[in-house]
């Protein structure tokens, strides 16, 4: 079975429980997957980057973004309380500042990422069709996150505490990861389909995952009685799973890279 076969599955059986779950039982299921789920994104970002060499460019890349989703974990309830000893204004400024140290983390990350294509000349042509990119991609990433950014400013100015401003930051930063990922996905698309583009498919895929939750997170909000819960934990999973899942196949493509050069060096 393959890993994305496999992540697959499990976000069908982790929907299929979380849509059976009563009132009763569904906070505490919801809290413990999510945390979960974050682990095991950071699992596989910290494996990619310790398949790497001490050095390798890319490791700026596997850390800050394991980290953050690490940081991520921390923000959720049961460790931001432990953390705040049980005091809520502390636990609510402890989870603000964890979350907006994680998105602000993941944006870094990619801009790293970005880099690396741009120094390699990949991905940043000086062509119309590569501005082009980039303005389609700032424009979709604002309208997807435009509605939710502008309830969360309205709150945080209205003085409803410092989740708020996180909160509105974690919709830019997402704005910002999706709009660094163009020339990744250019070259990705030279590469099609082969093992060389799968990491970075993925982490496109996780990527755009977490903009469609934030696209629909605030559905509710515009239409009376609209239920969301399950479409919004379906791309939330898949946003944190797919990126462990890129991280998995980065750290499987240096394990092939290194087992393919013996083979392709001459013999002498």
């Amino acid at each position: 079975m393959t890993p994305a076969l496999l992540a697959l599955l499990a976000t069908a059986a982790h929907l299929a429980v979380f849509g059976s779950l009563g009132p009763e039982a569904l906070p505490a299921y919801r809290v413990w997957t999510h945390v979960a789920m974050k682990l095991l994104a950071t699992a596989g970002c910290l494996w990619a980057s310790a398949s790497l060499r001490r050095g390798d460019y890319m490791r700026r890349f596997w850390v800050p973004l394991g980290v953050s989703y690490l940081l991520l974990t921390l923000a959720e309830d049961p460790f931001a309380s432990f953390l705040g000893r049980g005091s809520l204004p502390a636990t609510v400024k402890l989870g603000a500042f964890f979350l907006a140290g994680g998105n602000l983390l993941s944006v870094g990350a990619t801009a790293v990422l970005a880099r690396s294509y741009r120094q390699a000349g990949l991905g940043f042509e000086r062509s119309w069709r590569g501005k082009l990119a980039w303005g389609l991609a700032a424009l979709f990433a604002v309208g997807v996150v435009g509605f939710g950014l502008d309830r969360e400013v309205s709150r945080a100015l209205a003085g409803d505490g410092p989740d708020a401003w996180a909160s509105a930051l974690s919709y830019l930063c997402d704005a910002a990861t999706f709009v660094l990922l163009v020339p990744v996905l250019r070259f990705s698309l030279r590469l099609g389909a082969s093992r060389l583009g799968w990491p970075w498919w993925t982490y496109a895929a996780a990527t755009a995952s977490w903009l469609l939750y934030d696209a629909i997170e605030p559905l509710p909000e515009l239409a009376a009685g609209l239920s969301i819960s399950l479409p919004s934990e379906a791309f939330r999973t898949l946003g944190t799973l797919l990126a462990g899942l890129a991280g998995l196949y980065a750290a499987e493509l240096v394990r092939w890279a290194r087992a393919e050069r013996p083979a392709a060096a001459p013999s002498t």
